[in-house]
């Protein structure tokens, strides 16, 4: 057999990863699984530099993960000269300042949700990599699964109609212990909002893909747990606090309500809960239309429910729960026959195939640091309403 120089030499992505925590595990995950998953693509990542806070935990994550070195310093891990990839996992409040860096030094950006904990912030990430011509791309993870492709299918080609209706909730219990520390997630200076900015960025995410721009919120942001332990050390999930621990205020919200008003005329009801007892990792969406309606849950998302009105079959059976396959989006890529739930793992490699291919053929990734900036702007609008009680216009 004769193997080219193409086949021989894929194209090799250099990366160097901001942050050794648990979203460090997933996107590590989708680099390494990126080759066997979408081998056509002809890029291999390269996991070069991990950077975390001190020099301790940054060799553990990347002898853990597979990086070939480690720094404590961020800056060093961004200028780099042998890195392509800045990819961003840290707290919130520090999302600006290395993806600045990394786009003022010319590398590609990936970085998780929410973009920016404030407008201006979001707005001149966005146009700083408008104007240097780097591709970007924000963790808004459901978006590439083969059931939200479905969803936009069934809305861009008319088979719902005219979309009059969006519900959408992601309802998570791994905040409900209120013996559980207060790690950064609950300061207000480095996480921003919290259940709102934290789940609530897929939900608008999601909501704004399906049924386009959010024009105007009405909200209601509450915290239900005041105080948390304090922890010193305590970095994200799963750490605990001593007990007898003195308590800190949570200083951003547990529950979300957002009504909103879209572009196109639908309405959409967004709720989100991180204290949400009996919901593990519930995430779910409706989508009512002037012809049918559509309901997807990413614990079920081997299929999506669909009702037609006035299908013959469908006066009998009502909705037609439809089994995605390799038929439907990037299923195909993970089993050759239909049924099998794909969870947050295997949505990561597809979005770290759609940066790569991105970057390889030149144009636009999705969603990029313009759809993170409209998100952010969404978020600033309902933290807006529930503070002053009023509609409040989206700031575009």
């Amino acid at each position: 057999m004769t193997i080219t120089a193409t086949e021989a030499r894929p194209r090799t992505l250099r990366v160097a990863l901001i942050g050794g925590g648990l979203m460090a595990r997933s996107h590590s995950f989708a680099y390494n699984s990126l080759p066997s998953l979408f081998p056509e693509l002809g890029v291999v990542p390269e996991l070069s530099i991990l950077a975390d806070v001190d020099d301790e935990r940054a060799r553990a994550a990347a002898a853990q993960l597979g990086f070939a070195r480690f720094t404590s310093d961020w800056r060093e891990a961004v200028t780099a000269d042998d890195i392509d990839v800045v990819d961003i996992v840290t707290p919130n409040s520090l999302h600006f300042d290395i993806a600045m860096a990394a786009i003022a030094a010319g590398k590609h950006v990936y970085c998780e949700k929410p973009l920016a904990i404030t407008v201006d912030e979001a707005r001149r990430m966005r146009d700083a990599a408008r104007v240097a011509g780097v591709r970007t791309i924000v963790g808004f993870s459901y978006l590439g699964g083969p059931g939200i492709q479905l969803a936009k299918q069934f809305v861009d080609d008319g088979t719902l109609g005219d979309i009059w209706q969006i519900k959408s909730h992601f309802f998570a219990d791994g905040n409900a212990d209120p013996s559980l520390p207060r790690t950064w997630h609950y300061e207000r200076a480095k996480a921003g909002l919290g259940s709102l900015g934290d789940l609530g960025s897929h939900v608008i995410s999601l909501v704004e893909f399906l049924g386009g721009p959010v024009d105007e919120v009405f909200g209601e942001l509450a915290t239900v747990v005041p105080e948390r332990p304090r922890a010193v050390g305590a970095l994200s999930y799963g750490s605990k606090a001593e007990e007898g621990a003195p308590l800190d205020p949570v200083e951003n919200d547990d529950i979300a309500t957002v009504v909103a008003r879209l572009s196109g005329g639908a309405r959409a009801l967004i709720e989100t809960s991180r204290v949400a007892n009996g919901h593990s990792f519930d995430l779910a969406l409706e989508i009512v239309g002037s012809k049918g309606s559509l309901r997807f849950s990413q614990q079920d998302s081997y299929a999506v429910d669909l009702f037609l009105r006035g299908e013959q079959a469908q006066r009998f059976t009502g909705t037609t729960a439809i089994t995605m396959g390799p038929q439907h989006g990037d299923y195909a890529a993970y089993w050759p026959f239909g049924g099998v739930t794909l969870g947050l793992h295997e949505q990561k490699a597809i979005e770290v195939r759609n940066l790569f291919r991105a970057i390889v053929e030149g144009h636009e990734a999705y969603p990029s640091f313009e759809q993170g900036a409209s998100v952010v702007e969404v978020l600033d609008a309902a933290q807006r309403s529930s503070d002053e009680r009023v509609w409040v216009d989206v700031a575009r």
